[in-house]
């Protein structure tokens, strides 16, 4: 199976998914991943895992709901794909930002935790923090109260934010702590 498809249907398989694309889709372009080439599934899945966990973060701290992606689903993804954990933990050990502990568990979770510092910054570097604020905000909100709106793809949920612009800024303001989050970075 191809890996840029295994991570659309396996691990961004969710209602998210048009966000998801919109992060990947630039992450490609820009070569920030590279999902054609051999031996990138584990960075690869330790950048769509880190996406997650960002999304997550936003979720948590606009709606007060756990942030559940945790190392585990980085183990499981590549499990899926035949990749054990010591393959994960010599990509962990051959990167000298992350730190390697006795437990394996341990130093996963540093993979993720420097994954997703480094997925932030990306992310702060394509797009502008009221941009990162509408993606997010538009493919996590329940719109049901002010729009009744299903996306069909990606262009379409671009349409969407475009389109409900002061609306979008209505919601920065009422939650300036989470756009605050944004600007600093989105990690804690």
């Amino acid at each position: 199976m191809d890996l840029g498809d295994y991570i659309r249907e396996s691990v961004f398989e969710d209602k998210y998914t048009y966000l998801f694309n919109l992060i990947w889709e630039n992450f490609e372009e820009d070569g920030f991943v590279i999902t054609d080439e051999e031996n990138n599934e584990i960075d690869c899945i330790f950048k769509a895992v880190a996406i997650q966990n960002l999304i997550g973060e936003f979720i948590y701290r606009l709606y007060d709901e756990v942030n559940e992606t945790d190392f585990e689903t980085v183990v499981k993804s590549l499990a899926d794909l035949g990749i054990g954990e010591e393959a994960i933990i010599e990509y962990c050990e051959n990167n000298e930002e992350i730190d390697v502990e006795e437990d394996p568990g341990a130093t996963i979770k540093n993979g993720l935790d420097y994954t997703t510092q480094i997925v932030a910054d990306k992310l702060l570097d394509m797009f502008t923090s009221t941009d990162i604020f509408d993606y997010f905000f538009t493919a996590t909100y329940d719109f049901e109260q002010d729009f009744t709106f299903a996306f069909e793809d990606t262009d379409e949920f671009l349409s969407f934010v475009d389109s409900n612009q002061d609306k979008l800024d209505e919601y920065k303001e009422e939650y300036i702590s989470v756009l605050n989050w944004v600007d600093s970075g989105m990690v804690v």
